[in-house]
């Protein structure tokens, strides 16, 4: 199958290799001078700060989940962050979204991906055994468990991160009070369509999507077989070895980089295509749920969503009009749906011009 060779050891997570540019597709024209220049945000995000308390939670399965807590202490407000993927990892950024006078905030790295253990860089074999979606809704609460949470004040969560927020508030409703999500994404088979097999995304980035498929046609012996399934063509590349699966999440993961933002700068796709352990663990989770629905069965989100009405969350939804990785349709759908449920705490928000980044002006 590859026309690659293996000459990488196979423990990458902690190291930084050459960004592989080679199936990327060249950002739009910045003529506005947007991505060349400081964006303009309407609000600015809280200052960085530290980690007051941090560790690995032994969740089973071999897993150990790494936590971390900032902003105040125990018996305030506390609020969680779910980051996207699956397999993103969260950043130094993801506490900056909260306020840290008020809020005790907590991050993690959900299995398999970041700091978390096994990191799918390392031991992919090991770091996909049992990563479901039930499993993380599963790890969430024993998180909440171990810190002495009572109740989340609110979760965040965009893009994969919305997806898991809506399953945990549907699957624990009483473990939190408010939800804000961003970038809504449904599982739906469309969806997932849309983004990886059906081209869907061609009518606003052709070359992105051709950079995509191309990658597979230049690795495969029988291309005839592989156009009918992408996802499971670059799983079986993503299996294969070192030097092929970092070409195959660099084409991967470049493709989703470079549809994400209304104005795109390369050197934030270098940036994550030099990482092995943010990089692996962010292509290979995502191929495995999309090929799995999200562990999830069809319309299971909208089917469930009267759990979040019954408990009287207030949710309140953001999104991008120019998202061409999550679509907005699927926002308006789950507004519609806990409308339609009788929901009266849920507010829809479109921001004109952004894309499905969190660093979006508008969405932050």
């Amino acid at each position: 199958m590859s026309k690659l060779s293996s000459s990488l050891s196979s423990r990458l997570s902690g190291q930084t290799l050459a960004a592989d540019l080679s199936y990327i597709a060249q950002p739009a024209s910045d003529f506005a001078e947007q991505s060349s220049s400081s964006p303009s945000y309407p609000r600015t995000l809280y200052p960085p700060i530290e980690p007051n308390k941090s560790g690995h939670l032994e969740v089973g399965d071999g897993h150990n989940v790494y936590w971390e807590e900032s902003g105040q202490g125990a018996g305030a407000p506390a609020a969680l962050f779910l980051h996207g993927g699956p397999g993103g990892g969260c950043s130094p950024r993801s506490r900056r979204f909260f306020d840290p006078t008020h809020y005790r905030i907590v991050c993690l790295d959900q299995r398999g991906c970041g700091r978390s253990t096994p990191n799918a860089a390392d031991d992919w074999s090991a770091s996909i055994y049992e990563n479901n979606t039930s499993k993380l809704v599963s790890d969430l609460e024993k998180i909440r468990v171990f810190l002495g949470i009572a109740r989340w004040s609110i979760v965040v969560g965009g893009s994969w991160g919305s997806t898991l927020a809506l399953a945990y508030a549907e699957t624990h409703p009483a473990a939190m009070s408010d939800i804000l999500l961003r970038g809504v994404f449904l599982f739906s088979p469309d969806e997932v369509d849309y983004l990886f097999q059906n081209g869907g995304t061609s009518g606003q980035n052709p070359e992105a999507w051709e950079q995509y498929t191309r990658f597979i046609e230049d690795t495969s012996d029988n291309i005839a077989a592989e156009r009918t399934n992408f996802l499971g063509a670059y799983f079986k590349r993503l299996k294969g070895t070192d030097e092929m699966r970092k070409a195959a999440a660099s084409a991967f993961v470049g493709y989703e980089l470079s549809i994400s933002k209304a104005f795109v700068d390369l050197d934030v796709i270098k940036d994550t295509l030099q990482e092995p352990g943010r990089l692996i663990p962010f292509a290979l989770f995502e191929v495995v749920y999309m090929l799995n629905n999200g562990f999830m069965r069809r319309g299971q989100i909208l089917d469930e969503c009267h759990h979040i009405v019954n408990a009287g969350h207030r949710v309140s939804i953001v999104h991008g009009r120019a998202d061409y990785v999550c679509q907005p349709k699927a926002a308006h759908q789950l507004y519609k749906a806990l409308r339609k449920a009788g929901h009266t705490q849920v507010a829809l928000e479109f921001v004109a011009g952004a894309g499905h980044s969190d660093t979006e002006p508008g969405l932050t």
